[in-house]
């Protein structure tokens, strides 16, 4: 009877409006979206807490004075580098970034999505609705995206009003950074979209909620760390290519029109590689994921 009851409470999703699809898959992302701030969510709601407290204190009150957005660090190879604070926000804790909570967040949040449809087969019933699979997909997309939007996109256009305020909100201040407002909310919607996709992934192919967000955890640094590993014997670039956390930091560099560099064993590491190559790879992965959930449903409702 409980699991009958938790499906049947599954189909408030459609309350939002019946009248056409694209309110039915809105009205589900919305209500998936309320459901992540459900106060039983306390891991959710305290890495969301966890994230904008650190950035409050580490770039808003301790943010020094330095130059916003970068801060010129060195020259090495003929080439300059910064460190730009909208970039150094994605980045690991001991250089001032909440990556280890952005990956957590991500991990936990989307871990269930698909994972408790499958397993109390209530996803069978979403699909006898009047919505397709894509439809189904975008309605699981949204809540995911939505709160990482919440954790990426808005603490750093805080940390911008921030610093056009100490600028005394003259209207040259933004005209100097003209682009620097598009750059940061292009770089939380990369962040979001791949991030979201990554969980959704692992939620359609491990069907236990639990272990799928252990999986992504495990997905993101593991990678992470094995590449920086052989990148140090190899010595070869290319092979960051290997990484999502490195193909989503290459690319941020990118949008910021700046030399691409990370620290490794505490050294700074200039890279030689074309950003269309981070670019090409990362849509490749995002477009093969994206196959592979759409391909795990088609079977799901075949084999029913």
């Amino acid at each position: 009877m409980s699991e009958k009851a938790q499906v049947s409470n599954k189909f408030k999703d459609f309350k939002a409006n019946l009248t056409t699809r694209p309110w039915i898959v809105w009205g589900m992302g919305i209500r998936g979206f309320e459901k992540l701030f459900n106060l039983n969510n306390k891991i959710i709601l305290s890495l969301v807490g966890i994230i904008y407290l650190w950035t409050f204190v580490f770039y808003v009150i301790l943010a020094g004075d330095g130059d916003y957005p970068c801060d010129f660090i060195g020259t090495e190879d003929g080439k300059n580098f910064y460190n730009c604070k909208p970039i150094s926000y994605y980045s690991d804790l001991q250089f001032g970034g909440i990556r280890i909570f952005l990956v957590t967040l991500a991990a936990i949040a989307s871990s269930g999505l698909i994972a408790n449809d499958m397993t109390d087969k209530s996803i069978h019933l979403y699909l006898s609705r009047p919505i397709s699979r894509l439809d189904y997909l975008i309605a699981k997309f949204i809540p995911i995206f939505l709160l990482l939007i919440l954790v990426t996109v808005i603490p750093n256009i805080i940390v911008y009003i921030t610093q056009w305020s100490d600028a005394g909100l003259k209207i040259n201040w933004i005209k100097e950074e003209n682009w620097l407002l598009l750059n940061i909310i292009t770089q939380g919607i990369i962040y979001s979209t791949v991030y979201s996709i990554i969980g959704l992934t692992f939620s359609t192919l491990i069907n236990r909620e639990y272990r799928a967000s252990g999986a992504f955890f495990l997905f993101i640094y593991g990678t992470n760390i094995i590449v920086e590993i052989f990148h140090a014997i190899i010595e070869d670039d290319r092979i960051l290519l290997l990484s999502i956390s490195h193909l989503l930091d290459i690319i941020n560099f990118f949008i910021f029109d700046k030399e691409f560099y990370f620290l490794s064993f505490g050294a700074l590491q200039p890279l030689d590689i074309d950003d269309i190559y981070a670019i090409i790879t990362l849509l490749v992965f995002v477009t093969s994921c994206s196959i592979f959930v759409n391909w795990m449903i088609t079977n799901m409702e075949a084999s029913e």
